[in-house]
């Protein structure tokens, strides 16, 4: 192999594997090289390495399209309130610091309370949402209104258990309703 074929293959290999992106076998043998104490592969590393480093400083700044940047903010409201209590390590949320965010099921909108685990749902009257398995246990308190499931109705004030692996057939609320679900 020529001289300058060889300095190339360094060239490239550093390049990718100060990326991050050099095939597991292949940064196999340039940790060989590199451990073998081979000076062109230890300056060609050091030259990537600064330039990767580089790489985010030199990208102009980009404004994201508006569809996304509200998707993000959504999905960062959706998880993280933005208000803590003063009571300790506790958690206050105000009933303006999460969004209702529309379910793909229309006339049902969640309003995530804390992370995943703890949410409102509201439904429309005459919206139904389909069947489903519980994972985790499923703890739901009818705050206003009813839902129907399997033949039986939880009213205002009702609270209904799901164990983990659990499942019910499609709820249904014929004058609409605000359920609390919380999941442990």
């Amino acid at each position: 192999m020529s001289d300058r074929l060889h300095i190339e293959e360094i060239e490239e290999q550093a390049a990718l594997y100060a990326l991050g992106a050099l095939p597991p076998e292949d940064a196999a043998r340039f940790e060989h090289r590199l451990a073998g104490g081979c000076p062109l592969c230890g300056a060609e590393l050091q030259q990537c390495r600064e330039t990767v480093t580089a790489l985010p400083l030199s990208a102009g700044e980009v404004a994201p399209p508006p569809a996304l940047r509200a998707r993000l903010l959504d999905r960062i409201a959706a998880e993280s309130p933005r208000k803590t209590s003063t009571m300790g390590e506790g958690l206050l949320v105000r009933a303006g610091d999460t969004a209702w965010v529309p379910s793909p099921f229309p006339g049902v909108q969640f309003r995530h309370l804390y992370k995943k685990k703890t949410l409102l749902v509201r439904m429309a009257p005459q919206t139904s949402l389909p069947a489903h398995p519980h994972g985790e246990a499923e703890q739901c308190l009818v705050l206003e209104g009813s839902i129907t499931s399997d033949g039986v109705t939880a009213n205002a004030g009702d609270f209904t258990y799901m164990p983990p692996g659990s499942s019910h057939h499609a709820l249904y609320s014929q004058d609409g309703c605000l359920l609390l679900i919380a999941y442990t």
